[in-house]
């Protein structure tokens, strides 16, 4: 897939990546990937907060002007996740995890937003834990870092572009099928337990065309979308 065409713009500190870079696009400045060394105000899926310590994590947006108007957007950010799952020799975990001998590394977070011809422009962030050497108790046992994994600092600015270099290996996102492949490689999902929002618990099968995830609710099969399923272990 192509990488962000516009400029790589990089900030000593930001609230959020996501926020600039949403807020360029919509002012029709110019701009490609949103790179922050410290980020204050990061978030995930449903606005949760997303701590990152300066020096500790990487934290930047991609702006993707190429895919604007795709019809179905969630597959951009399921590609950008493959990219950093194959920069990173990771896997990926429904719905956004990134994640290394089942313990998260990091998230991915895809938006759109419009600029001002009209067009749906897709953001996708990312943020990775680099160089912490542990996690408070509450997440030890479910959070790791590319420090903890292989013993060695990384810096920020050369892992993101890395990943920019990794998306060349991956398929353009035109369709489910394209991108299938690659993503049941690298899917860290299947088994994995889930809660429903009805309180019901619920065993994952896979991934499916839409971006749902397929479970188990005892003997019956479901298809859950994003926002309805929360990962046990998240």
């Amino acid at each position: 897939m192509k990488a962000p065409s516009g400029p790589f713009l990089t900030y000593n500190e930001l609230g959020s990546t996501q926020d600039e870079a949403k807020k360029l696009i919509a002012s029709s400045a110019e701009v490609g990937v949103v790179f922050a060394r410290h980020q204050s105000q990061g978030r995930g899926r449903f606005d949760r907060i997303w701590v990152s310590q300066e020096g500790e994590s990487l934290t930047f947006s991609l702006a993707l002007h190429d895919y604007a108007n795709h019809p179905k957007p969630y597959l951009v950010g399921m590609a950008i996740s493959l990219g950093v799952c194959l920069c990173l020799d990771a896997r990926i975990q429904w719905p956004n995890d990134v994640t290394v001998g089942g313990r998260k590394l990091g998230g991915i977070l895809t938006e759109l937003v419009t600029d001002p011809n009209g067009n749906q422009i897709p953001v996708v962030g990312a943020g990775i834990n680099l160089n912490q050497t542990s996690f408070p108790d509450e997440i030890a046992h479910r959070a790791t870092s590319l420090y903890i994994e292989c013993g060695l600092a990384s810096d920020a600015l050369t892992v993101a572009e890395g990943i920019l270099s990794a998306l060349a290996n991956v398929p353009e996102p035109t369709n489910w099928e394209a991108i299938a492949p690659l993503w049941h490689q690298l899917d860290d999902t299947p088994g994995k337990q889930f809660r429903l929002p009805t309180g019901e618990e619920a065993t994952a099968l896979g991934v499916g065309p839409g971006g749902e995830l397929r479970c188990l609710v005892g003997e019956e099969e479901r298809l859950v979308y994003a926002a309805e399923a929360l990962n046990l272990h998240a």
